[in-house]
């Protein structure tokens, strides 16, 4: 299996915003923005940090004047597109940031996604489904200092855990490289 940061934005994203269930914002998708929106990436490591130019006002949401997102997609080797991304955003500029998960929508229902730092973690962070569209199913929760911490010190690679529509559980790896620098270049930008 081969990981890489994804260069250009995403298929996933690009068709389906994320909505975060505590709240029912739309999370930190970059796809949110118009699609004549500039696009600017910076990479570090193995995570991407991508910002858009302003989204106007709607009837149900203000204007956010900068969208950026923290992202690193998950890329089964032989195929183009992600079969997995994770994401650091906030839906709006005043939330606290959010980690979301898009899976495919081959997922069982009840169940989260876990996210380990390897097989022996007792501490492992659960995502709860928000949802799921034809491009994936969506999985968030907001960060807490304590997990953050601990991952901004990790080069390695981690794991996430979750269930297919079989019941059977499906780890997939991710790369923690890059991911502090990656979280600092974030909060830079507001």
């Amino acid at each position: 299996m081969q990981m890489r940061a994804l260069i250009a934005a995403s298929a996933v994203f690009a068709q389906v915003p994320a909505v975060c269930a505590q709240t029912g914002t739309q999370a930190p998708a970059a796809a949110a923005a118009p699609a004549s929106a500039d696009l600017t990436t910076a990479t570090f490591g193995d995570w991407q940090l991508r910002c858009r130019a302003a989204v106007a006002a709607s009837a149900n949401q203000p204007a956010i004047p900068r969208i950026c997102e923290v992202i690193q997609s998950v890329i089964i080797q032989g195929q183009s597109a992600p079969f997995a991304q994770l994401a650091f955003g906030k839906p709006t500029p005043k939330d606290p940031v959010h980690l979301t998960t898009v899976l495919p929508t081959n997922i069982a229902f009840p169940s989260t996604v876990k996210i380990a730092v390897d097989d022996k973690d007792k501490q492992p962070v659960e995502l709860a489904w928000t949802r799921c569209l034809p491009g994936g199913c969506f999985a968030s929760i907001a960060t807490r200092d304590d997990f953050l911490k601990r991952w901004r010190a990790l080069e390695e690679g981690g794991r996430f855990i979750f269930k297919n529509g079989a019941g059977q559980e499906i780890i997939m790896p991710f790369s923690f490289r890059g991911l502090s620098r990656a979280l600092d270049a974030l909060a830079k930008e507001g």
